[in-house]
């Protein structure tokens, strides 16, 4: 019996398919069955494979019926212990099923563990730059990347270029929702679901592969159908993919995560990323959080210990427990009274225990660009996002920390690259000689602080 059963979805592809096979044939040592689904290709596409005296079963669908419905057929025809899926346009490095393997053999809290490519790597900033060509050259570059042992990535979704699941994982999950055509919606969709279930999903950044990458058919109507379905999960999940996976790595430098023990709160913590990455940074932190969304609440609660319920309602004496830092990330500028809201986290802090916040910075040069011409427009997402209810500059977030009897122990500016206008009126700006501008409170777009607890208060 195959230990490993491979699922290969192909439509249109079948010379970037038998690429794929060929490395599989290559590359995994152990029983395996290659199960590849012919999503209703045409002509000349149609899948053909040279047979080489291994298990490889070829199912057709005689209409093109999409991603979510080639997957299901091909895990109902499976038989392995782990099911790996894999796009037909992906190549595998020697050692990929192996290390995808031992590492969900590692961690028995793991569900489901995913290969990384560049295109569709959100960490992509991590993966070295190493172009290759040929065969021996990305085995090369691949063996290099392995090499350096970074160690996996918690991911509350991921896609399915490349992803490996036990059988008992795959069978809680389901199948695949077949409302999604689009392979990435899909693909979190269906690895949300594991999530929910209380199993971790990884991304593992020492584990390479190639992706062949083909010109992009009809960009409109994929653009369009990505904007169907990205709206399909977020009216099934209640959450949104833009804002609810985030995670605020750009806070980490402010706090020392390297202690054993730490309690670590995050108000407005969404679905739990940046908790889960704190997590897998240094696992004796206890995470714990605060979110409005209920829906966002019940993805992250599986590996967080959350309170449902709005910030401005919670009652410091009600909650046991006191935290080293409170993570408040684009937090306090939607809040009605941050003033007390803040006030109400020193309660809960440790003496020394520390908040760290991102803060808007309303004297931004682009806002004073607009304004200047009449325009002050509330946006989706920005400076101006229409959720905002209070603005701040530096000045009124230190009078703020003050206020709540905390002091700012560390206050950066956050900058972002600004525009030819924005550049010119702010040179523009600081000639003046009529009022005496900084220019760290023009060009700051926003402001990362830590405030911290007195040592001496009870």
């Amino acid at each position: 019996m195959a230990k490993l059963s491979v699922i290969i979805p192909v439509y249109n592809m079948n010379a970037s398919l038998n690429q794929c096979l060929l490395t599989i044939r290559e590359t995994v040592r152990l029983p395996y069955e290659v199960i590849i689904v012919d999503d209703g290709s045409s002509g000349d596409e149609c899948v053909t494979v040279p047979p080489a005296g291994d298990d490889v079963r070829v199912l057709r669908s005689e209409e093109h019926r999409g991603f979510s419905h080639a997957v299901n057929m091909g895990i109902r025809a499976s038989v392995g212990e782990v099911l790996l899926f894999l796009h037909a346009d992906i190549l595998l490095a020697p050692h990929t099923v192996e290390d995808m393997l031992d590492a969900l053999i590692a961690d028995s809290s793991l569900g489901a563990v995913s290969a990384c490519a560049v295109r569709v790597y959100e960490r992509a900033q991590v993966m070295p730059d190493l172009p290759y060509q040929g065969w021996d050259s990305f085995v090369a570059a691949a063996e290099e990347i392995r090499a350096r042992g970074k160690q996996p990535n918690p991911e509350i979704l991921a896609e399915m270029i490349a992803l490996m699941a036990p059988r008992a994982v795959v069978i809680e999950a389901g199948l695949l929702d077949e409302q999604y055509q689009v392979p990435a919606l899909a693909a979190y969709d269906y690895t949300i679901r594991m999530t929910r279930a209380g199993y971790g999903v990884a991304s593992l950044p020492s584990v390479y592969i190639h992706h062949i990458e083909h010109p992009l058919q009809n960009i409109k109507e994929s653009q369009h159908k990505q904007r169907e379905e990205r709206a399909l999960f977020s009216s099934k999940w209640g959450v949104s993919l833009a804002y609810s996976f985030q995670m605020r790595t750009d806070l980490f430098p402010l706090m020392d995560l390297t202690r054993d023990g730490l309690n670590v709160l995050e108000i407005g913590c969404a679905c739990g990323a940046t908790l889960r990455e704190i997590g897998a940074h240094n696992p004796t932190i206890q995470l714990f959080g605060v979110e409005l969304n209920e829906a966002a609440s019940a993805i992250a609660s599986p590996f967080v210990k959350v309170l449902s319920m709005d910030v401005e309602k919670l009652e410091p004496k009600k909650i046991p427990v006191r935290f080293d830092y409170i993570i408040m990330g684009d937090v306090i500028e939607h809040l009605m009274d941050p003033w007390s809201v803040l006030t109400h986290m020193r309660e809960l802090l440790v003496p020394g225990g520390a908040v760290i916040a991102s803060i808007p910075n309303v004297a931004h040069i682009s806002n004073l660009h607009n304004l200047l011409r009449g325009y002050w427009s509330y946006q989706d997402m920005g400076l101006l996002d229409r959720t905002h209810i209070r603005f701040f500059t530096k000045y009124e977030i230190v009078n703020m920390v003050q206020r709540a009897g905390l002091i700012v122990q560390e206050i950066r500016p956050n900058r972002l690259s600004l525009s030819d206008p924005e550049r010119d009126l702010l040179e523009e700006l600081m000639s003046l000689r009529t009022i005496c501008l900084n220019r760290e409170n023009l060009d700051t777009f926003g402001w990362f602080v830590a405030a911290r607890r007195p040592q001496d208060t009870v």
